[in-house]
């Protein structure tokens, strides 16, 4: 219910932005309109005529030298078409959203004290019940040779590099929940470790992050284009529940974008 209220809230947000390019494109318009004068199209013979009910008069025919004046009729009919469909739309969302309570169904569980949550089974895990099992879960990570050097991350997790360490931190910070080269089995591929397997608690979706480090070293290039693709021929796309960050010896990993990236990815 928590994704419908926020997918109604956005829907919402985006249409309100739609109104105003629509407004400020209205704004601009030459003609400003009357109630009376229209444009009519006679689809069978493809031409166009003005309408001016006020003027009660033979429709007028508008030649291709002046098609001008039509456009700018046609145009500011449908602009205000759009409107009130928009409208339309906000109210059916405002009448919806007034059904998305604190007295819902799954949030009912989280209203109870915690000797009576203790005795009961939710319907649906509350969302700190979600990620203690999801990270609950066992799994063996990628191994380290002894010439791998040592980086920790500030939970004393040992990862490959100093931008994984910056990953993990930031994630770490924005209480995203993950786990580091957690197996993940690709149909052509086999088993690989993703760099990270996040958790976007909000929509309690799993996502893969890879780090592309040497992207200037073509050898290493080719391989990580190849196991993208691997993950998109099994349904991982890119995008959608594939995260992915690059860098290069003379373009270091900018932490801002991290940033942006997770807040994207896995806070919204």
């Amino acid at each position: 219910m928590n994704n419908t209220f926020q997918l109604l809230q956005r829907r919402k947000e985006m249409l309100k932005q739609f109104r105003q390019d629509v407004i400020k494109r209205l704004s601009k318009l030459k003609y400003k309109g009357t109630p009376e004068c229209h444009v009519r199209i006679n689809v069978n013979r493809n031409q166009t005529y003005i309408v001016n009910k006020e003027e009660k008069k033979r429709d007028t025919y508008v030649s291709s030298k002046n098609i001008g004046t039509a456009k700018q009729i046609a145009t500011y009919d449908y602009l205000n078409d759009v409107i009130k469909q928009i409208d339309k739309e906000i109210k059916l969302i405002d009448r919806s959203l007034v059904l998305f309570t604190s007295d819902s169904p799954e949030s009912y569980y989280s209203t109870l004290c915690k000797g009576r949550q203790n005795l009961i089974t939710p319907i649906r895990l509350t969302d700190e019940q979600f990620v203690e099992a999801w990270l609950s879960e066992p799994y063996e990570g990628g191994s380290f040779s002894l010439q791998d050097p040592e980086f920790y991350t500030e939970k004393n997790e040992r990862v490959r590099s100093k931008s994984e360490i910056l990953i993990a931190n930031v994630m770490c910070r924005l209480n995203v929940p993950y786990k580091y080269e957690c197996p993940l089995y690709l149909e052509g591929l086999g088993v690989i470790h993703p760099d990270f397997t996040a958790l976007n608690v909000k929509r309690r979706k799993v996502l893969y992050w890879e780090h592309l480090g040497k992207m200037d070293d073509p050898e290493y290039a080719t391989t990580n284009v190849s196991r993208i693709n691997f993950y998109e021929k099994n349904g991982v796309f890119k995008g959608d529940r594939l995260i992915l960050t690059w860098e290069t010896g003379k373009t270091p990993l900018d932490v801002k974008l991290v940033e942006q990236t997770i807040k994207h990815y896995l806070l919204e």
